[in-house]
């Protein structure tokens, strides 16, 4: 057997593989709804963090957190400012209260898009 038909045969044979993984990996058309222990709802759920308000700056729309590990953001526990998609979210809340809120990082701007007092 020469080299080029040595070479053909391994590259028709990884793009079979690949094909093959591709069709597997697909769910595309599966109705997930009927498996056991999956509540299709609880994938649109936002995960919330838990931290301790320690600045608030209402008239630039920003708040001060020390927080847990933010797990949707794969960033470890500290304290840091976060901007706020709503100014509203920040009425009745005070320097030390607990609370609950979701971060996202939309064009690299770390903003809380819910956030509740605990």
């Amino acid at each position: 057997m020469n080299y080029k038909t040595l070479t053909l045969t391994l590259l028709l044979g990884l793009a079979s593989l690949q094909a093959r993984a591709e069709m597997t990996m697909s769910h595309e058309g599966h109705d997930m709804s009927q498996m056991e222990g999956m509540n299709m709802q609880m994938t649109g759920e936002q995960v919330m963090t838990k931290g301790v308000i320690t600045r608030l700056d209402e008239a630039n729309g920003k708040i001060g957190i020390k927080h847990e590990a933010i797990n949707n953001l794969k960033m470890p526990a500290m304290t840091m400012v976060f901007r706020v998609a709503d100014p509203a979210l920040l009425k009745d809340l005070k320097v030390g209260d607990a609370v609950r809120f979701h971060a996202e990082n939309p064009a690299g701007k770390l903003t809380l898009t819910k956030l509740q007092p605990q």
